[in-house]
């Protein structure tokens, strides 16, 4: 899984080092250290990945590793003067090589930006014999601001007791951030925190870091025991101690799962009678129960007939009104035609043919039957009306004429004077 590891060191004069002679260690490049005239060749060495110069705009003179690491040696005169600050950062091993080049170029991109300096990544595979996953980064920083024309005033922020903490601990929450960042990106499960146990409220013993001094012993003395064939043991100090570290780690995560298991178990066992419990108060409520809901639903059912039963009594009584206003209108209008013209509205209105007297009916409110009832009744008010219309008209014929001037009206045909059945 990722580990989270950042570290910040300082190249300083006063234990005999110089930033030349760094810089061509952890890039495995050639450089003569013009201030003394030393060359530092490590061509030759492998484990490097790859590097690169990572530097403010318009500062080309910086990406010359030679040029940058002389002037920041050259810079500086005191004896014990700071000309370098490292950053060693432990590199994801769920990703590859280009991920893992991104995310170091971001971090070193991100510094540059921060505090105007010019950084030197080298990126390291792991050591031959160690740990498969221990991929890493170096970044090699200048103390001073780079400027287009040379290097500037000194980065005091990352030097000072006051502000140096803070400034590292949000580097470390800016990589963890970036890591984990990475990781969700490329959809890999593992994240990283770059606070300690204790602050993250992990009960766990943290290990410590062994360092090249050791991990060259540990690392030697490991493979003279493959070699004699006996089982590996710690040697160093710290070795030791991470395994002790380590067989209390196992011995609490084993009691933490035992406890989690026992918990678990009654927990279990508590829900398990919880049931049985709440089982048992059903089933003795259960038939009550049923019975009030069949009875429920027996009385919706009834409900519902009845509410339905309602519906179609008043649509058939809406209907049976309907109905009779179409047929006292129809007897109305049939009275008020020409004898003539009557039987041709009948005809129109109540059709021989079989489709035309369908489509009647069904505009009708009561269909065929319906439309059949007022037909017979209209011709049976029709024919009354007739007859009286016809007695009507012979007393007319027989009253004698008075005057001159014409019939009287009451004498005259108007077929809108008749008898009215309605």
């Amino acid at each position: 899984m990722a580990i989270f590891h950042l570290s910040v060191k300082t190249i300083s004069r006063s234990t005999g080092r110089s930033a030349v002679a760094a810089a061509a260690y952890r890039t495995g490049d050639t450089l003569t250290n013009e201030r003394d005239g030393r060359q530092h060749d490590y061509a030759n060495r492998t484990g490097v990945d790859d590097s690169f110069i990572i530097a403010p705009a318009g500062c080309e003179w910086a990406h010359n590793r030679s040029a940058l690491w002389n002037a920041a040696e050259q810079t500086e005169k005191r004896s014990n003067s700071v000309t370098a600050r490292e950053y060693v950062l432990a590199l994801p091993a769920e990703l590859d090589a280009k991920d893992r080049a991104d995310l170091a170029r971001s971090f070193a991109s991100a510094v540059v930006e921060r505090y105007g300096v010019a950084a030197d990544v080298a990126l390291h595979a792991p050591s031959a014999g160690g740990d498969d996953r221990n991929y890493h980064a170096h970044i090699l920083t200048t103390t001073r601001e780079v400027e287009p024309d040379g290097l500037g005033k000194k980065t005091r922020i990352l030097d000072a007791a006051k502000t140096g903490g803070p400034e590292i601990e949000s580097l470390r929450e800016l990589w963890a951030m970036q890591c984990n960042e990475a990781l969700e990106r490329h959809q890999k499960p593992a994240r990283i925190d770059h606070r300690s146990y204790e602050r993250q409220g992990v009960d766990e013993i943290p290990t410590m870091h062994l360092g090249p001094t050791s991990t060259t012993m540990e690392r030697r003395y490991k493979t003279d025991q493959e070699r004699k064939g006996e089982p590996y043991k710690p040697q160093t100090f710290k070795a030791q101690e991470n395994e002790r570290r380590r067989t209390l780690n196992d011995h609490v995560r084993e009691m933490v799962r035992e406890l989690a298991a026992t918990v678990r178990e009654v927990t279990e066992q508590a829900k398990n009678a919880k049931k049985s419990a709440v089982h048992a108060l059903l089933r003795a409520v259960g038939g009550q129960r049923r019975e009030e809901e069949a009875e429920q639903a027996r009385r919706e059912g009834e409900r519902r007939k009845a509410l339905r039963q309602k519906a179609l009594r008043e649509d058939r009584e809406r209907a049976v009104q309907e109905a009779k206003e179409r047929m006292a209108d129809m007897a109305k209008r049939v009275q008020r035609l020409a004898p003539d013209a009557r039987e041709t509205f009948l005809a129109g209105e109540y059709p021989s043919d079989p489709f035309d007297r369908a489509l009647k009916a069904h505009r009708h409110p009561l269909g065929t039957a319906g439309l059949d009832a007022e037909e017979k009744a209209v011709k049976a008010h029709l024919k009354v009306y007739q007859e009286q219309e016809k007695s009507q008209q012979a007393e007319r014929q027989k009253a004698p004429v008075r005057g001159r001037r014409g019939p009287s009206r009451s004498q005259s045909r108007d077929y809108d004077s008749g008898p009215d059945f309605f």
